[in-house]
């Protein structure tokens, strides 16, 4: 992804990053919630809330470019770029994909974690895979969250 294209969503998790409604979120028990922050005709922002031991599931965002931040806790992010890459993300470390990339985010610890995510376009479909050890298989084809 060109640094250009990358801006416009560093900037939005950036703005949204210091708001102190989002260090106020509750995280469930088990699973994800899902929390819109923001959108506009350009971007949408959204606050995920991990529970301990929980997984995206290898999936891409369809034609979105997307960033991501940690606010707390921490996660780990399987990328597939025809081959398995593992990224540690702390509090504060951002991660841009481009449109079409695959990856899977886990929270593998024993604390929540709570991150922040923007999407450009808007996040209108995402795709699941399968991860078979040398390769990926798509799966299945969802709408985005609105």
């Amino acid at each position: 992804m060109t640094t250009l294209a990358a801006q416009p969503l560093l900037d939005a998790i950036r703005t949204y990053a210091d708001d102190e409604l989002l260090a106020q979120t509750q995280v469930p028990e088990s699973g994800r919630d899902f929390h819109l922050v923001h959108r506009d005709d350009e971007v949408e922002v959204w606050l995920i809330a991990w529970a301990p031991g929980t997984s995206t599931g290898f999936h891409d965002h369809g034609s979105a470019a997307a960033a991501f931040t940690v606010l707390e806790g921490s996660l780990i992010e399987h990328n597939w770029f025809g081959g398995l890459q593992i990224a540690d993300i702390g509090p504060g470390d951002a991660r841009v994909h481009a449109p079409g990339h695959v990856h899977d985010v886990r929270n593998v610890g024993s604390l929540p974690a709570i991150s922040l995510h923007a999407y450009t376009p808007h996040l209108d479909a995402m795709h699941s895979y399968r991860f078979l050890g040398d390769r990926i298989s798509l799966i299945g084809a969802e709408p985005g969250r609105s």
